[in-house]
């Protein structure tokens, strides 16, 4: 069962970790943003020895079907030439941070560790370490390229669209409360939300420094059935827009030790077929 430890680090701790073979990548991105404005934001100031990754490059796979989404996972072969062009050792693990609201080192996380490699999210990302009172650098580290990486990925669990419409646990919706209802759709095909989920808005989950609640505080905001002072008992699935949000959902339910599949294509997979049903409104 995964803890808190497992799938976050401190800005404390950070310096030890690199110390100790740590590889630590920059992986700020924000949803509409032009292309390159989170590498443009990386040479204004990164962690020393952060490498930047790119989310949309890396971490994301083509969009050949809309059914599978704005942000489909990537192939082992993408994501290993990706990461093998960061210098990547798939032996030593990787600390992966962003800045808060962003939901990209979720993204991260959650590929690197579906992947097989050993990954963990900055706490409070590179606005803990400001606050910290450590500097920032503007030069990128020398990387020496590596040849492309050799994953097995499928690591972490996922469901697929004919899964979730099957599905007998608890379907988690982490879009915004007025997108769920379907009062507004500001970039999908149809509003609404898949029938039977519930909205837990992941915004809610990480506090306005980007950083990750108490596990008491945590599981309040997610509100799963439990068995009386036990673990949740019932299967969690977990959607969002197009995958990455729902990712750091993932890594939430992961600091508790649940393990929630994620549903890649989300409500723009979703929604984007129209033999899917729709639901608005309340849950």
């Amino acid at each position: 069962m995964t803890t808190r430890a497992d799938v976050l680090i401190g800005v404390d701790e950070l310096p030890a970790a690199l110390a100790a073979g740590a590889q630590l990548l920059d992986v700020r991105w924000n949803l509409g943003e032009q292309p390159g404005a989170g590498f443009g934001r990386y040479l204004q100031g990164h962690l020393p020895g952060a490498r930047f990754l790119d989310l949309e490059a890396v971490l994301t796979g083509p969009t050949v079907d809309a059914t599978l989404g704005r942000h489909p996972l990537p192939d082992p072969i993408q994501l290993g030439a990706g990461l093998g062009a960061l210098g990547i050792d798939p032996a030593r693990p990787v600390v992966v941070y962003d800045e808060p609201g962003s939901y990209a080192a979720g993204r991260a996380w959650w590929v690197l560790r579906w992947a097989g490699l050993d990954a963990r999210v900055l706490d409070g990302g590179i606005r803990a370490w400001l606050a910290s009172g450590r500097p920032l650098d503007t030069e990128e580290p020398d990387v020496a390229v590596g040849e492309p990486l050799m994953l097995t990925t499928g690591q972490l669990p996922t469901i697929d669209a004919d899964g979730v419409a099957a599905f007998d646990g608890v379907l988690i919706d982490v879009r915004a409360p007025e997108r769920f209802r379907g009062e507004t759709e500001p970039i999908d095909p149809r509003a609404g939300h898949i029938p039977g989920a519930v909205n837990r808005p992941v915004s809610g989950f990480w506090d306005a420094d980007g950083l990750l609640p108490s596990a008491a505080e945590l599981a309040a905001k997610l509100d799963l059935p439990t068995s009386p002072g036990g673990p949740v008992e019932t299967p969690v699935a977990v959607y969002c827009g197009s995958g990455v949000s729902a990712a750091q959902a993932v890594l939430a339910l992961a600091s508790l030790g649940v393990d929630g599949a994620l549903y890649p294509a989300s409500w723009s997979g979703w929604s984007s077929d129209p033999g899917r049903p729709v639901a608005t409104g309340a849950a």
